[in-house]
């Protein structure tokens, strides 16, 4: 338990700096978007690739942005599991962290799907 008190101590310092890049790259995304509806493209015309490129990183976005508020919640948990007594910690553990920890994973599952649509190889 001691390890995960202190891996999320230095998780937790890590999340602002993440969170803030992570709205960069969804506020550069959104203008790209943005521009790309207002520009007439021969390949959009013919195609639904394109689209479904948009529609790929706008879930991966979106997967990314609920990932980064539950780990904000584990970090959270696990800061005040480190203030309960050792006997309380376990049980604790068990009844908050455990379902946050099987939503990430959950997330993370679906990341990998999203992702593997937008590889190379899935493309063709």
């Amino acid at each position: 338990m001691n390890d995960y008190v202190s891996a999320y101590a230095r998780i937790e310092t890590l999340l602002n700096e993440y969170d803030e890049q992570l709205q960069r790259y969804s506020g550069l995304y959104n203008q790209a978007r943005e521009r790309d509806r207002k520009t007439i493209d021969l390949q959009r015309l013919y195609g639904r690739r394109h689209l479904t490129n948009w529609q790929n990183m706008s879930e991966i976005l979106d997967i990314t942005t609920h990932l980064s508020e539950i780990i904000r919640s584990e970090a959270s948990v696990i800061h005040n599991m480190a203030s309960l007594p050792e006997p309380e910690r376990v049980q604790f553990f068990h009844e908050h962290f455990l379902p946050l920890e099987a939503q990430e994973k959950a997330l993370r599952e679906r990341l990998l799907v999203v992702g593997k649509r937008m590889s190379p190889s899935e493309e063709q």
